[in-house]
C-alpha cells in the first residue's frame, strides 16, 4: 500500500510539473519510452477526472434523448394539427411473433423532397406508453426516400409511433401490439 501511495504521489508531482513546463514535458525523454502507463495510473487515481467530467458534460445528447425532449416538449393539442393526415399519419404493420416479440414496422406515407420549399420528416420514433421509454428512433435528411423504422413489441403492449415534420410538427398514433 505504501508503494502504491508513493507511486501515486510521484505521478501527481510529475503531472503538476508537466502543467508548468508546457506540452514538451509530456513527450518521452527517451525514444521507446511510453507515457501511457503514467497517464493511465493518473487517470485511475482521479487526477485527470476533472477533465473527463468536463468532456462528459459537453457530450451531445443521444438521438433517443433528442426525440424524448421533442416528445415531452410538444403539447398534445399541437400534435396531428398541421398538414394533411394522409401524408403524415403513422402507418403500422406487424411481422412475425417469435423470439423478441412482434416486429413493429412504422412508415410515414409522406415523400421527402429536398428543395427548401417542401417539408420533410426530420425524426421518427416508437415509444412505450407505459414506461415512456423511446424504443427506437431515427433522424432523416431531406433526401432520404424510405421513411421506415422498426422495433419489437410484446403482445398487448401499448406503443406510440411519432414523426416530426420540419414544417408540420409532430404526427403520432397510439396502438396495441396484437
Amino acid at each position: 500500500l505504501h508503494a502504491l501511495r508513493s507511486a501515486s504521489m510521484r505521478a501527481l508531482s510529475w503531472l503538476l510539473l508537466c502543467s508548468f513546463r508546457g506540452t514538451s514535458a509530456l513527450q518521452p525523454s527517451r525514444p521507446g519510452v511510453s507515457r501511457r502507463p503514467l497517464l493511465q495510473h493518473a487517470l485511475a487515481l482521479g487526477v485527470l477526472a476533472p477533465g473527463a467530467a468536463a468532456a462528459a458534460a459537453e457530450k451531445k445528447p443521444s438521438l433517443k434523448e433528442v426525440v424524448a425532449q421533442l416528445d415531452a416538449g410538444t403539447p398534445k393539442e399541437e400534435r396531428n394539427a398541421h398538414g394533411e393526415k394522409a401524408d403524415h399519419f403513422p402507418q403500422i404493420a406487424f411481422e412475425g411473433g417469435q423470439g423478441q416479440g412482434k416486429k413493429v414496422v412504422f412508415t410515414v406515407p409522406h415523400q421527402n423532397l429536398s428543395p427548401p420549399s417542401f417539408s420533410y420528416i426530420e425524426y421518427m420514433w416508437i415509444k412505450d406508453e407505459e414506461s415512456g421509454a423511446i424504443l427506437t428512433a431515427r433522424k432523416f435528411r431531406p433526401s432520404d426516400p424510405d421513411l421506415v423504422i422498426t422495433a419489437f413489441g410484446s403482445s398487448g403492449q401499448r406503443l406510440t409511433a411519432a414523426s416530426k415534420d420540419d414544417k408540420f410538427g409532430i404526427w403520432q398514433g397510439t396502438f396495441r401490439v396484437p
